[in-house]
């Protein structure tokens, strides 16, 4: 069965991660930049949670904050599943699709070891897809 590793193992980006006292509108010049949706916000370089364009968009526009004077800390998720790098793909998807997540934190020994979004999830499913069709059409032409 896949594991979360196996998506992990076939990802080119290393975590970009910010403080948790680092102004939002850096954070979101920083995704920008890195060309990602979410950020993993550190305390004392410990993991704390993870900020995403989602909070930006419901806890600072949609309540009329201001990004220049709000902290990633006092919108970030904190309540995110730690999910290990030997749980089953189907599992992180099936908690995603329940609890309207689009990104994960994964640890290894208590650490952070990475994070596995939608899209990971997505792309690895499409992946294994292809090696099982052609899997199938070298079967199929053998007979």
């Amino acid at each position: 069965m896949p594991t979360v590793k196996d998506i992990i193992s076939t990802k080119n980006r290393n975590l970009i991660t910010v403080n948790n006292t680092t102004p939002v509108i850096d954070a979101l010049k920083i995704m920008a930049a890195a060309n990602i949706g979410c950020l993993v916000v550190l305390k004392n370089d410990q993991y704390v949670g993870i900020f995403t364009e989602r909070d930006y968009a419901r806890k600072i526009v949609l309540e009329g904050r201001a990004s220049n004077t709000t902290s990633v800390d006092e919108v970030m998720a904190t309540d995110l599943p730690h999910l290990k790098t030997t749980d089953a793909i189907e599992h992180c998807s099936l908690l995603m699709s329940e609890k309207g997540l689009r990104y994960l934190p994964i640890f290894e020994n208590h650490v952070l070891y990475n994070i596995i979004s939608q899209s990971d999830i997505i792309k690895h499913t499409i992946e294994s897809q292809k090696k099982l069709i052609e899997h199938l059409q070298d079967y199929m032409s053998l007979k």
